[in-house]
């Protein structure tokens, strides 16, 4: 499934139509003090000048005077009127009042050839398309993208390998390169479904997550009726590579703690274990062990979103009925690890929650932080994007808590006719996905230093 091309208006159009209509308002609330342009405002505004007297408009104020006696048949004056009264050259309709050449409609505004703002007509960067990045951030590179990538993984550094899930009802990892001169390979390293699901032509739904993790890649399918599976892929011994049963899988995230290497999955069972929540599949045990990390409260619909930042800190979430709005809770190092080592799961909604603002459909590590790709859902099931942002996280400065910073915007959304794709880590930066008419691109994003 590839996030859609938009081609509307849509938000740009809004916005065009707010700012038009925010101008009107200007106009129409400042000029403190002014009562006229013309004489016709001061007889609209006052009624019929008192008799013998005129309405002049002088400096903004309506002010009369006596009417003007012009001498009969002179050939300076008549026929009336003439050039020292009105209608003249310094009162309307002329160069200086409405409608000319400053007022609307003209070339500055609705409808002419040169607003129409379409996807079609948009102004593309070639590397952020019509994407705005926010200040404390700058891009650092972008390499391009094949097509069909459902979700992409690095490695750590200071050699970044890449790596990528492609393909519909058939899914396989590919390695892509190093960043950023990337060649992908042009067989696949391994095939995500279980042999015994290979070959379906309808029913299986690979997810969109791919996480490297101590020398492992893991990706993850669902099937129609809610059963799923994992697919761990060695990358040192590919023969090692093994599925797992884990029904409802929805993201992924690894994590580390000293000697202990697991991946942590956000789905509705693992192994023999069920019931929404967190489950870890612990790689360095020998043989590898499914622990159920932490559960998730009687209001979750769903699984959800899932990330751990460089500092350790993970970063959950479920959806929530009626509507399945994501939310995203931020836990401590020391408390996934005792949950490792007493298997026994806490309870996420006892963590602090981010206070995401609004529903949002991706998460990612950035750093010692998250992001989010906050947004809603349209009337067509379309998700709106309107924002990716950080939250920057800390921990164990009291021991199990966890300090969560201000939402701080990493990308806007102007329109929807560039589109993210998909959030990734690369290092201490930010890898993200990016579609519009010029393709599909990887884009490095770092903090500015």
């Amino acid at each position: 499934m590839k996030y859609a091309d938009v081609k509307r208006a849509g938000a740009r159009t809004k916005s065009l139509m707010f700012a038009t209509a925010s101008l009107v308002l200007a106009v129409a609330i400042t000029g403190c003090g002014s009562e006229c342009v013309d004489v016709y405002d001061c007889r609209s505004e006052n009624g019929p000048a008192p008799a013998g007297q005129e309405w002049t408009c002088a400096s903004e104020k309506c002010e009369t005077r006596p009417i003007r006696q012009v001498p009969e048949e002179d050939a300076g004056t008549n026929p009336e009127p003439d050039a020292g009264t009105e209608p003249d050259a310094g009162t309307e309709p002329d160069a200086g009042t409405e409608p000319d050449a400053g007022t609307e409609p003209d070339a500055g505004t609705e409808t002419d050839a040169g607003t129409e703002y379409t996807c079609e007509t948009a102004p593309y960067d070639p590397v952020l398309g019509t994407l705005q990045l926010q200040a404390g951030f700058e891009t650092a590179g972008s390499a391009p993208m094949p097509d069909d990538v459902l979700a992409v993984a690095v490695t750590p550094g200071p050699t970044y390998a890449v790596y990528a899930v492609q393909g519909g009802t058939s899914a396989d990892v590919y390695s892509l390169g190093i960043w950023p001169d990337l060649t992908p390979s042009s067989s696949p390293l391994f095939n995500v479904l279980a042999p015994e699901d290979r070959g379906a032509t309808s029913g299986i739904y690979p997810n969109r997550f791919l996480v490297h993790g101590a020398e492992r890649l893991l990706a993850g399918y669902t099937k129609s009726g809610g059963a799923g599976t994992v697919s761990l892929y060695d990358i040192v011994t590919p023969g090692n590579s093994s599925y797992v049963n884990s029904p409802g899988n929805m993201s992924a995230a690894a994590f580390t703690s000293g000697t202990t290497s697991a991946f942590l999955i956000n789905s509705a069972g693992l192994s023999a274990l069920n019931g929404f929540g967190i489950y870890a599949l612990v790689t360095s045990a020998d043989p590898m062990a499914s622990v159920k990390v932490a559960d998730f409260p009687q209001t979750a619909g769903a699984n959800g979103f899932s990330a751990v930042a460089n500092n350790g800190v993970s970063v959950f979430g479920f959806a929530v009925p009626p509507d399945y709005s994501n939310v995203a809770y931020a836990v401590a190092p020391s408390v996934v690890s005792t949950a490792l080592s007493s298997n026994t799961p806490f309870a996420l909604d006892a963590q602090p929650q981010i206070d995401v603002g609004s529903d949002f459909d991706a998460a990612s590590a950035f750093g010692d932080g998250v992001v989010v790709k906050r947004g809603a859902y349209d009337d067509t099931w379309q998700f709106v994007t309107t924002d990716v942002s950080r939250y920057a996280l800390s921990a164990d400065a009291t021991p199990g808590e966890v300090v969560i910073g201000e939402r701080t915007p990493v990308l806007s959304f102007v329109d929807q006719c560039t589109s993210v794709t998909q959030l990734t880590h690369l290092g201490s930066d930010l890898l993200v996905g990016i579609e519009d008419v010029n393709g599909e691109r990887l884009v490095r994003i770092r903090v500015v230093q």
